[in-house]
């Protein structure tokens, strides 16, 4: 599949900051270092399985570095970047962008290298407008495993009834005549629930859980395995 970025539509294409053997360097940083002076904190609670190594590599050949490796002057530790330290190692290049900065302690270290994640994890997902980008991507035959998304992915979300195709008018008819039911959507998957069914859940969740905002998310998340 060939690969259009948008960029190359552009007349006056902007030119990176410099060369990392070979990958485009977009990012401002302080110098670059050699991958094997880089020491990852070993109290880094942030997990990156090999699958997202594998993305953020191929992201980080085709769009460069657009994020430096973050490094604390006070411990000569990683703070943010472990996945990228990972995907350099992946891609097999041998220096990285690097960013050094001051912390008051290592507490205020290890907060930041946590909410690197952890800020990202409590966004949420205005579907219609993801719907749109997907669209557009997909109209520009733009390959959108660079976003992290499969083919699969974006296809479930394009055609959120998959196999509705199959169906004749007078079914499809009546589900869309049917108000009783409820679209249920968990990332980017969506099924239909009648409202009757999807209400008692609710109150099951809160008679387990509380009122509380916070703790019903809590409850929803352990039923759902996250």
């Amino acid at each position: 599949m060939p690969l259009t970025p948008f960029k190359a539509a552009m007349t006056d294409e902007p030119k990176a900051r410099t060369l990392a053997n070979g990958i485009e360097v977009w990012c401002s940083f302080d110098k670059l270092v050699p991958v094997g002076e880089l020491k990852p904190n070993p109290r880094n609670p942030n997990t990156h399985p090999q699958r997202q190594i594998e993305l953020l590599a191929k992201n980080i050949r085709y769009f460069g570095w657009r994020q430096t490796i973050t490094v604390s002057n006070l411990t000569g530790l990683i703070v943010s970047g472990h996945g990228r330290l990972m995907a350099a190692r992946h891609l097999g290049v041998e220096v990285v962008p690097v960013d050094y900065q001051d912390f008051a302690s290592e507490n205020d270290e290890l907060a930041v290298l946590v909410a690197d994640n952890r800020l990202a994890e409590l966004s949420s997902v205005d579907l219609n407008e993801l719907e749109k980008i997907a669209s557009e991507w997909k109209a520009a035959d733009f390959d959108t495993i660079l976003a992290g998304f499969e083919p699969a992915d974006i296809e479930g979300l394009l055609n959120p009834g998959g196999d509705d195709d199959d169906e004749d008018d007078d079914d499809r008819h009546d589900k869309e005549l049917d108000k009783s039911e409820v679209t249920v959507a968990v990332g980017l998957y969506r099924f239909r629930i009648s409202q009757d069914e999807f209400i008692a859940w609710c109150d099951r969740v809160k008679q387990d859980a509380g009122f509380d905002k916070e703790s019903v998310l809590n409850e929803i998340r352990s039923r759902l395995g996250l």
